[in-house]
């Protein structure tokens, strides 16, 4: 019987009676000898015990795929058939151990590049989520802080217009030196964050080269005369007069590394030489080299140099967060430059940046002198309304207009409150500070401009002033409809020139 129920070696036929004796068996996968209980082979076939022989006309055929049978001797993996007949049970074993553990293998592979994309995934967003919590972080912290050192650096100018003694006007000076280098800290660090996300944008616009330099002569031959150190500009004279870039950063790059040159150079000279490399059409390209007789680098430490946070000095009293030039190598990147610097321990360092330009060949260059604008003639005093919740700054600008003598003041603390305050009086000029309470300075400016008929309240000039000294926040000011806008922290020059320019514009209408 057994030699008839064997047709492949991969499938096992058992012949069962109902009360489950086992009548017949090839014992291909399994060695269960005839006459045992298929009861007793294995728990599975417990379920055999529902079915009653009387009623075999009524079962219909079962199958069961992927089925774990062990004895003694082997443990597979098989697809089982049951069928009824009138005298005995029909069970078919079909080995598929070998395919479905391969199914199993090929399953879990899968499983395993799903949750490595999963965990990619989340990884990713844990990191968008870290750098957009950092970004928000740092423009917030931004604004928090240029708030006081607005008032610090105003009030430190109001004091310098004072009768000050020679030691007072030292510490006014210690004062404003700190503050300004506080506040280009806080610069460094918004740029920074600006460059790991991508979100800086490198802008095209005509400026007058020989303006930038003669700016670097005049503030660093001050410098070093005060450090009793030399201090040399070496300028192509063959180089345009007006050149095509982002004159911002390129100030910012040269000004990070004169900056450098200074702290780390106590004798001696610093040398700023600029020289043209080549010009093809519009086209041209320059080399900055900056050379000072400082302490230099060891070789060692170049390769680290223009990591984030890095120094390599142990003095202390020296200050600086390592920022600088991991700033100055990412600007000369985005602005498609190069750099490179050599170094010798106690000799001194040369940085060697070259930079792309372009220049107009057929315009002739504009006057671009800051036109000067004075106050109109009036017999009454200039009404001003400043928005602001902060105290200090309301007292700062209070301090600033009204010792001017030809200003008045008025002060609310929210946009709602300033709404109502030009509803009920004419004013010259709105000082709007962005981030007031209830209606922030965007929205009380739309409303001012779109929701009066009174030309007196619609039409009156608003400058905006806030901690985010961005072109964002600018461009955002615009667009709803300011004047002007004005970064804290300022300049009490500034903020004069701007309140007295937008007054004499609506004057001359």
């Amino acid at each position: 019987m057994a030699d008839e129920l064997q047709f492949n070696p991969q499938v096992q036929v058992l012949k069962v009676s109902y009360d489950g004796i086992i009548k017949a068996t090839d014992k291909n996968l399994f060695n269960w000898p005839k006459q045992s209980s298929i009861f007793d082979a294995h728990p599975f076939f417990e379920i055999l015990r529902e079915f009653e022989q009387s009623d075999y006309s009524n079962h219909t055929a079962l199958n069961f795929p992927c089925i774990h049978l062990e004895d003694s001797d082997s443990e597979r993996i098989c697809d089982i058939t049951i069928t009824f007949e009138k005298e005995e049970i029909t069970i078919i074993l079909f080995d598929y151990t070998s395919k479905y553990k391969d199914l199993n293998q090929i399953a879990q592979q899968k499983n395993e590049s799903i949750l490595l994309a999963k965990e990619l995934e989340l990884k990713n967003k844990y990191l968008l989520e870290k750098e957009e919590f950092k970004n928000s972080f740092i423009a917030n912290i931004n604004h928090e802080i240029r708030t006081p050192l607005t008032s610090i650096l105003g009030f430190v100018e109001v004091l310098e217009t004072t009768k000050l003694t020679f030691e007072q006007e030292e510490l006014a000076r210690i004062i404003k030196r700190e503050s300004r280098h506080l506040n280009a800290l806080i610069d460094d660090m918004i740029d920074l964050s600006k460059i790991e996300s991508g979100t800086l944008k490198i802008v095209e616009e005509r400026f007058p080269f020989k303006d930038i330099m003669d700016g670097f002569r005049e503030s660093y031959s001050k410098m070093a005369e005060d450090k009793q150190i030399v201090f040399e500009t070496n300028i192509d004279p063959n180089i345009q007069e007006y050149l095509i870039g982002d004159r911002t950063r390129i100030h910012q790059i040269i000004n990070n590394l004169l900056t450098n040159a200074f702290k780390f150079t106590e004798e001696g000279k610093i040398t700023l030489s600029v020289t043209k490399n080549y010009q093809r059409t519009n086209k041209l390209s320059l080399t900055f080299k900056i050379e000072d007789t400082g302490i230099g680098i060891h070789e060692e430490n170049l390769p680290h140099l223009f990591e984030r946070f890095s120094r390599f000095d142990q003095d202390k009293q020296i200050p600086g967060t390592g920022l600088g030039l991991a700033i100055v190598k990412n600007l000369v990147d985005l602005l498609n430059g190069e750099i490179k610097v050599t170094s010798e321990p106690e000799k001194g360092t040369t940085f060697n940046v070259k930079l792309p330009f372009k220049f107009e060949i057929t315009k002739t260059a504009p006057n671009r002198k800051k036109k000067k604008y004075t106050l109109p003639e009036s017999s009454n005093k200039f009404r001003v309304l400043l928005v602001e919740d902060e105290e200090i700054t309301q007292y700062l600008i209070m301090k600033i207009l009204i010792s001017k003598g030809n200003f008045f003041v008025d002060i609310a603390i929210n946009g709602q409150q300033a709404i109502n305050y030009i509803e009920r009086r004419k004013y010259d000029l709105v000082l709007m500070d962005l981030t007031v309470s209830k209606i922030d300075g965007y929205q009380a400016t739309h409303m001012i401009r779109n929701n009066y008929g009174d030309k007196f309240i619609s039409g009156v000039p608003i400058i905006g002033f806030s901690g985010k000294s961005n072109d964002t926040a600018r461009d955002k000011c615009i667009r709803s409809g300011m004047d002007d806008f004005i970064a804290k922290p300022f300049e009490q020059e500034e903020l004069m020139y701007k309140i007295i320019k937008q007054i004499a514009k609506k004057a001359a209408e």
